[in-house]
């Protein structure tokens, strides 16, 4: 089949075979997380908090804390007035409640709710919203942690990835092995830090803790373990979609293979204590194997904003052609509904071609990624 030409221009009548693809940064709703396992098969867990179910059951948490009622989920508290997450530090309090998410192979029966338990992740995204206060005041110590926890006896973790305060209202990336040099994991409980091993850490740029930052606050963190004997894990996150801080050439588990990054905690926890009564709040968390991005809170509640994305025709036989007008395209991927990957190829243009001949009649997802920003659609191959 013959590669078509690329229009220069595009005729009115032609618009009709559009589709415009949404995209996690302009036009995905609040409440984004409805249908997510049939939308974003690279997903590998969504709450935006909007379901009213138990928060520990199968498909979600496996513990969560709700420290009397001061971390619980509200309406009108969460994004474009819809419901979120709470939090209440008393003055002087240390730990406010958290929420822990337990996914993949996890030797810890505790920790299984079912959530793809059956795979290995040794590369997570994961995004969360955050709103302080209006008169916030003071650097809480944790937020967040990804981790592998590696016994079915104890919580001994083979690594953990830090995201926490720097101390100086900014947040900061600290990386720690629990694995020595022959492969071993050498923790014996949670958080057994007279055994980790401490591998640098970097501090953002954003002081979203100086109280000046009282809207609702992006936040995405990527953790890479490295592959067996080498030095290539990464950790790095974005807040508001740009990137903070970023630690390359990462030794996190050694040669250490038997489990991956199994689970994921939500935190509320201060050190030294809350220097005052105050308020914090969480919203639409995403954990992937992919760039997330973030939503577009300009809109009102529900917006159904299309980007500027084409792909046509659709349905389509052979070729389906995309065009973005605003930023060039780096990676291009065609799932079916389960998930699997059947194409991918890497463009480095703003349009481009992708053959879908091969690929049998029905209903795929094409997944298009810009260095910012993620747009998914539904395809149909005739």
């Amino acid at each position: 089949m013959k590669k078509p030409e690329f229009f220069k221009a595009i005729p009115i009548w032609a618009l009709a075979m559009f589709f415009v693809c949404t995209t996690s940064v302009y036009g995905q709703t609040v409440n984004e997380c409805e249908n997510w396992q049939a939308e974003h098969p690279e997903w590998i867990f969504c709450d935006d908090f909007e379901s009213g179910e138990p928060m520990i059951k199968q498909g979600r948490y496996f513990e969560y804390g709700d420290n009397g009622g001061d971390f619980v989920p509200m309406d009108s508290l969460g994004i474009n007035g819809s419901i979120g997450m709470r939090t209440i530090f008393q003055q002087g309090e240390v730990g406010a409640g958290g929420m822990k998410l337990g996914f993949g192979r996890n030797p810890q029966g505790y920790m299984n709710k079912g959530i793809r338990n059956t795979e290995d992740f040794r590369e997570v995204y994961y995004r969360m919203y955050l709103k302080n206060d209006p008169e916030w005041e003071g650097n809480p110590a944790k937020l967040s942690r990804a981790t592998v926890f590696s016994s079915p006896n104890t919580w001994a973790q083979a690594m953990i990835a830090h995201l926490w305060s720097d101390g100086k209202y900014h947040l900061l990336l600290d990386p720690a092995s629990g694995v020595n040099a022959s492969g071993e994991v050498v923790t014996t409980k949670y958080n057994d830090f007279d055994k980790l091993k401490w591998l640098g850490n970097k501090s953002g740029v954003t002081p979203i803790f100086d109280g000046t930052y009282d809207d609702w606050i992006c936040i995405e963190h990527h953790v890479k373990l490295n592959d067996p004997g080498e030095k290539n894990g990464v950790q790095e996150f974005w807040i508001n979609g740009n990137l903070e801080a970023r630690l390359i050439n990462l030794d996190f588990v050694g040669t250490y293979s038997a489990y991956a990054i199994n689970a994921i905690f939500f935190e509320n926890y201060w050190n030294s204590g809350s220097e005052k009564t105050q308020e914090r709040y969480f919203d639409n968390i995403v954990v992937s194997t992919e760039r997330i991005g973030c939503l577009d809170l300009t809109s009102s509640t529900n917006p159904q904003h299309q980007y500027d994305i084409n792909v046509f025709p659709n349905p389509a036989s052979g070729y389906v052609n995309f065009y973005c007008a605003n930023q060039p395209v780096q990676n291009v991927r065609v799932f079916d509904m389960a998930g699997n990957i059947l194409i991918e190829q890497k463009n480095y243009e703003q349009k481009g071609s992708i053959d879908i001949a091969h690929l049998n009649s029905g209903v795929y997802i094409l997944k298009i990624t810009s260095d910012k920003n993620v747009f998914t659609c539904k395809i149909m191959k005739e």
